[in-house]
């Protein structure tokens, strides 16, 4: 990972301004999860450390926060660092890249992330610790399941020590960028544009087929409530908000107020219900729960190819809507072209393409995926295009009308309408 990696970036404090100050209590036991805290050994391809191996000092005496405490923890096991490095960027975690004493696995570089019960840089955020465990039985599942050729791929777990509330996994590499950051400095190729939202779409459609009806899968993560609700309430809590002015937290959009007609508004109102009682209730169905280009990180080759896309942050990872995975990237996506068109408008709109034909192809999504897609992208433009600084006022209010016609027209279309669509070619 760079040092201005978006590891950690579940939530983003900026995505989640005004955020309420706790979150639901959830009691959780999971008997099958392998952790360090119960002392189970594995073969060495999964490992997951004894704890043996542990430090001789008591490591709920150190501060895992802190580069030494990390460097003093990991002393005595196979992940003992020379260097200790945190890496900025991240705004939910504490994460610092390990450049190994010796080599692990082949690897030089590990990278050490640890949780708090709350968000990193918003600590009035309530984010419950059982996250880990459901973004590390995510990253095994979704790794032991994702073709080895795959270019989109997930980090491999090697540490899960519950009781300390930290994780060793893989490093996606000092170069590697996060594929927001990617686009806008303009890097990706037309050619490399195709490939990568073909390689997410068949990643994404894949991984959701894979997904739904599947029970074991499903029940691994179907206890993460709280992903449930901080999903609810980012988008369709904060949405009618955003629109009448109430919301402190977007000036942009208050100066003067927006123009929302009233039918809109009741559809909105209608929308909101009906969505955030789906989310909470949705069990038969697997979702990563924040795949935006700010958690894909683009490594290339010393050949300047594209060699892998790592998906990261799956703290939010639950039962859920497949579509509003889909409509958080496409809105991102297109966030992209919207405010910086000199040098994202082709590539974003390939991507796009791309990402829409094999998808369909691998997810074999339904008219209602599609439906859920077209209003989760509508609703990201209105939620988060002016509270992240994307641009200026006049293009931001645009936007967030463009949003406001997209999610209403998507609720309200029969199949007919949802193919004229943006996500048409879902279908």
């Amino acid at each position: 990972m760079p040092d201005t990696t978006s590891t950690g970036n579940s939530p983003d404090a900026r995505r989640l301004s005004g955020a309420p100050s706790s979150q639901p209590q959830i009691s959780l036991t999971f008997p099958n999860l392998p952790t360090q805290t119960q002392n189970t050994q594995t073969e060495p391809a999964n490992t997951l450390l004894a704890a043996n191996a542990l430090p001789s000092a008591n490591p709920r005496d150190l501060d895992l926060s802190l580069a030494e405490d990390v460097r003093t923890y990991l002393a005595k096991t196979p992940f003992a660092s020379t260097e200790v490095r945190a890496l900025s960027g991240g705004t939910a975690n504490y994460v610092f890249r390990l450049r190994l004493e010796v080599p692990y696995k082949g690897k030089e570089t590990l990278v050490f992330k640890h949780a708090k019960p709350y968000v990193k840089d918003y600590h009035a955020l309530a984010f419950g610790l059982e996250r880990q465990i459901y973004e590390v039985e995510a990253l095994r599942r979704v790794r032991a399941w994702a073709p080895v050729d795959s270019v989109v791929t997930v980090p491999e777990v090697y540490l899960f020590d519950q009781g300390v509330h930290a994780i060793v996994m893989d490093d996606t590499g000092a170069d590697s960028v996060a594929l927001k950051d990617f686009m806008k400095q303009g890097r990706p190729s037309l050619e490399m544009a195709q490939q990568i939202g073909a390689a997410l779409g068949a990643f994404l459609g894949g991984m959701h087929r894979w997904g739904k009806g599947n029970q074991e899968l499903c029940g691994s993560v179907k206890g993460n409530a709280q992903a449930k609700a901080m999903s609810a309430w980012a988008f369709y809590g904060r949405l009618k908000d955003t629109l009448t002015g109430i919301a402190s937290d977007v000036p942009k959009l208050s100066d003067p107020p927006l123009e929302v007609n009233e039918d809109d508004l009741k559809v909105i109102d209608a929308l909101v219900a009906e969505t955030t009682s789906t989310i909470m209730g949705v069990e038969d169905s697997f979702v990563m729960g924040d795949f935006w280009p700010g958690n894909l990180m683009v490594a290339l080759d010393e050949g300047g190819n594209l060699k892998h896309i790592y998906i990261l942050d799956w703290e939010l990872t639950k039962t859920g809507l497949t579509g509003i995975d889909v409509g958080q990237f496409c809105a991102e996506i297109h966030l992209l072209r919207r405010f910086h068109p000199d040098v994202c408008t082709e590539t974003a709109s390939l991507v796009l393409q791309n990402f829409f034909r094999e998808y369909k192809q691998h997810g074999e999504p339904e008219v209602e995926d599609a439906r859920r897609a077209v209003v989760q992208w509508g609703t990201h433009l209105v939620v988060l295009a002016g509270r992240v600084e994307w641009g200026a006022k006049e293009l931001t209010r645009e936007v967030v009308l463009e949003g406001v016609q997209m999610l209403v027209d998507g609720y309200k279309a029969e199949r007919e309408g949802l193919r004229r669509s943006l996500v048409g070619e879902m279908l």
